[in-house]
Order: C-alpha cells, then sequence, then structure tokens
C-alpha cells in the first residue's frame, strides 16, 4: 500500500523509535520485512530507516542471516541513562531485598509503553518469576504501575482516562475503570498495592514507590514471584518492607541527584 510521506522530521523519528521499539521484549532480531510489517511502514521507509540506524550503530545486521538487531551504540546509552538517573545506587538495596525474601526484585519508571523495569534482581529459587531489565510491564495489572498511577503527577482518575481501554489478560485483571479507581484510592491509603495474578496467572507481586521531594513517585520497587509463595498472606507482609525500601531508595537515589 502506497504510504503518505512524512510531514515532519518528528515522525521520522516517530517511526525510527517504533522500530526500535519492536525489540524492546524478546525478539532479538528481526528481517527487514518483519520490521515494516510490525512497524506499519512500507518497505522502502523501513529500509531507509534501519540502514540509518544501522549507520549511527543503534542497529546491526547480522551477516548470516541478513537479519537486523540491536547496536552497541543503545547499550552505551542505556549505561550512561542509568548512570545520570542515580538508579545504579539503588543495586545493594534491591539485592539485599531479593536475598532477604527469596524473591525478584525489580525497580521501574513510568514510559509510554507502560512500566519500564530499569533494575533487576534475580529470586534464588529455582521456580520464580523476574521482569528482566528493559522489558516493559502493563500499567493497570502491575504493582508497579499500580503506584505509579495512584502517586502520579496526575490525579489517578485522570492517568486512568489516559490508558484508554484496560485489555483483560486473565480472569483477575481489572478492566474498568471504577474498579481501578478504587483500588488506586487504596493504594494511596496502604502506601503500597498488590497484584494477584491480575497479568499472568500464577504469578503475584507487591510494590512501593519512591516519593520526591512533591509526594510524586519517581521510582517503583516490586516484588514478583509465584502465587505459591506469594500468598495473599505473604503479600501483605511484604507490604510495609516495601514502603521501607521505597523510602530508602528515594533517600539514596532522588536526594543524591
Amino acid at each position: 500500500m502506497p504510504e503518505v510521506p512524512p510531514k515532519s522530521n518528528a515522525q521520522t523519528v516517530e517511526r525510527a523509535i517504533a522500530i526500535l521499539n519492536l525489540f524492546r521484549d524478546t525478539q532479538a532480531s528481526l528481517g527487514i520485512t518483519s520490521i515494516a510489517r510490525q512497524a506499519g511502514l512500507n518497505l522502502t521507509t523501513a529500509h531507509r530507516l534501519v540502514r540509518t540506524l544501522v549507520h549511527e550503530h543503534f542497529m546491526e545486521q547480522d551477516p548470516a542471516n541478513e537479519q537486523y538487531r540491536l547496536g552497541p551504540a543503545l547499550a552505551v546509552l542505556g549505561r550512561r541513562a542509568i548512570e545520570g538517573s542515580g538508579i545504579d545506587r539503588a543495586r545493594p538495596m534491591t539485592d539485599r531485598l531479593s536475598a532477604a525474601t527469596g524473591e525478584s526484585v525489580s525497580v521501574g519508571v513510568r514510559g509510554s509503553g507502560g512500566v519500564l523495569v530499569i533494575l533487576q534482581s534475580s529470586s534464588r529459587h529455582a521456580l520464580r518469576f523476574e521482569h528482566p531489565a528493559g522489558g516493559a510491564i502493563d500499567v493497570h495489572a502491575s504493582a508497579m504501575g499500580k503506584v505509579l498511577l495512584a502517586f502520579g503527577e496526575t490525579p489517578p482518575d485522570t492517568a486512568i482516562d489516559e490508558l484508554g481501554r484496560l485489555a483483560r489478560f486473565t480472569a483477575s485483571t481489572i478492566t474498568t475503570r471504577a474498579a481501578l479507581v478504587t483500588q488506586l484510592e487504596r493504594v494511596r491509603a496502604d502506601g503500597f498495592a498488590t497484584n494477584r495474578q491480575e497479568r499472568y496467572d500464577g504469578v503475584c507481586g507487591v510494590a512501593a514507590p519512591a516519593l520526591d521531594s512533591t509526594g510524586v513517585a519517581r521510582f517503583a520497587i516490586g516484588i514478583q514471584g509465584p502465587s505459591v509463595r506469594l500468598t495473599d498472606e505473604r503479600l501483605l507482609e511484604l507490604g510495609p518492607l516495601l514502603v521501607r525500601a521505597g523510602r530508602e531508595v528515594a533517600e539514596v537515589v532522588l536526594a543524591g541527584r
């Protein structure tokens, strides 16, 4: 199909970002035809953008199969971003929390595609669940997402309206605005949020915010694991522990900026 020509340089940037975001979760490499189809571009436009990204080392091509993957320049920028945010100073805390609870620990920030995981410490158990760094999490179906909504820059009801349709992932997923507003009010009262198999069957979580001086959550710190260990009782036990951890992250990371 013919494609509408770009109206501005901003549109070109948006299309390049869309291509890079195809690799955010699990796809290690893609052919140019798949990139064009998934990004909603015609083949010529996709090829032009990809070649530019390759030239700047944001992507690279595997000479063996001619597929494309993320390039080393992104790793350098990612490292610089982590260093600039100061979140790497929270690594000892997430490691200690993971060791003390036996579960995976993540730190995330609000991104355009949901919650972006920027730090992760793995559980010691063989049976575990973890959010890898760089992964995106659905806001309404995760404990970290609900914390960032409840303590965000905009009121919770306004933030929910901006989400649009709330997708259903399991029988426990919250899919109505009223139910989510009610839960976010509870999150603000308790200081932490829970996720009871709302994104994945058999997986639960709990999270708390790292608040800045104005009371806005700049980060969320969460624990995730199998529901056989993270029972309702265990989630409520871990909630206050996460609240203290969130305060510690705020003191170490935000105060140090």
